[in-house]
């Protein structure tokens, strides 16, 4: 009788561990960053990301990320994003992202923060290709000490 509740316990747990693994999942739809030539985000020459075409319509997250060294002398970064369909601009979304002075990561021996703007919904169609275009809005330009420039989509 004790193999036979032993067994039955064994098929209950993997059961459920089954089920805790394939209800979990990966929000990430697309990730990109771009690095920055010489450190330096210039406001003149705006980035740009094609984000793939979704096979159903998607209801999405977009963040924008920037990665600055501790040497940036900011406490927050204004930019704008527009979204664009072909060459028709959807949105225009203006962006705070604010610095933070926690721990960073060490990159070819420079100390580098992640720092993240709220995110933005956007309804994807299927079958589109959207294209976010972003531009920092700051007075002083170029803005030096920027590592990387980046987008997140999330489900």
């Amino acid at each position: 009788m004790s193999r036979v509740r032993c067994l039955l316990s064994i098929v209950i747990l993997t059961m459920f561990n089954l089920v805790l693994f394939t209800s979990c999942e990966d929000n990430l739809y697309y990730s990109l960053y771009q690095d920055m030539p010489r450190m330096e985000w210039d406001s003149n020459e705006p980035l740009v990301f094609s984000i793939p075409p979704a096979e159903n319509t998607l209801d999405v997250a977009v963040t924008l990320g920037v990665r600055t060294t501790t040497k940036f002398r900011y406490k927050d970064i204004v930019a704008r994003a527009e979204l664009l369909d072909g060459d028709s601009v959807i949105s225009s979304v203006p962006l705070n992202i604010t610095l933070y002075q926690g721990k960073g990561a060490t990159r070819e021996g420079i100390l580098l923060q992640d720092n993240y703007s709220k995110p933005q919904s956007f309804h994807m169609q299927a079958h589109h290709n959207y294209t976010l275009r972003v531009t920092h809005l700051m007075r002083l330009n170029p803005l030096d000490e920027v590592q990387s420039v980046g987008i997140i989509v999330e489900r």
